[in-house]
């Protein structure tokens, strides 16, 4: 009994036999440490949820249209290239003479298997490196501009054109003299008018 009293009163004076909270003071600031990082993740969790989580999917979607519209494009590049590297047998060709008075209209007729056309136009000699600009234009609109064109070895200009540009109608074809070529002159100088009539089968 004097040795189990005698080790009640060590252990009391050690502080042995405090309250739980108050051998541990740093339990509760602890706690509520704990207690504040669960709420700040959580509220970030909430905000990757609903917030950046919808958009980030929303761009990811858009990246992967983008990239298939990318591919489409690609593959029908290849396809056009492919088609206008093969060669072609027996392309029209058409000699463009100036209109005097109102002659009746140079005629190309072209049928399904044809790709391209060839526009030959005489023009008379000018200065050395003088260019051209075409324009091919219907009653509506102006539908094809050719800018940059010189005279060949056999002092013409000679134009290839899709037919795909050409739909069936009857165009005004203008030649002028290339301002970038002839700053001189301030205005486009028109050289030569002709007329196209394009038809189908």
């Amino acid at each position: 009994m004097e040795q189990l009293l005698a080790g009640i009163k060590d252990a009391s004076r050690r502080g042995l036999l405090d309250p739980a909270e108050a051998r541990l003071p740093w339990l509760m600031p602890a706690f509520v440490l704990a207690a504040a990082l669960s709420v700040v993740m959580g509220i970030g969790l909430a905000f990757l949820a609903f917030g950046r989580l919808p958009r980030i999917e929303s761009d990811l979607k858009k990246a992967q249209a983008e990239a298939r519209a990318g591919s489409q494009w690609k593959s029908q590049m290849e396809q056009l290239a492919a088609g206008q590297s093969l060669a072609e047998a027996n392309v029209p060709v058409v000699i463009l003479e100036a209109n005097r008075g109102a002659p009746s209209p140079n005629t190309l007729k072209v049928d399904a298997r044809t790709r391209r056309v060839l526009l030959w136009l005489d023009v008379p000699p000018q200065a050395p490196g003088t260019r051209y600009k075409l324009t091919l234009a219907t009653a509506d609109s102006t539908s094809l501009t050719i800018t940059g064109l010189e005279r060949n070895a056999n002092g013409a200009l000679a134009v290839s054109v899709p037919v795909s540009q050409l739909p069936d109608n009857s165009y005004s074809v203008r030649l002028y003299l290339d301002r970038a070529t002839a700053p001189s002159l301030g205005l486009e100088t028109l050289v030569g008018e002709y007329r196209l009539a394009v038809i189908r089968p």
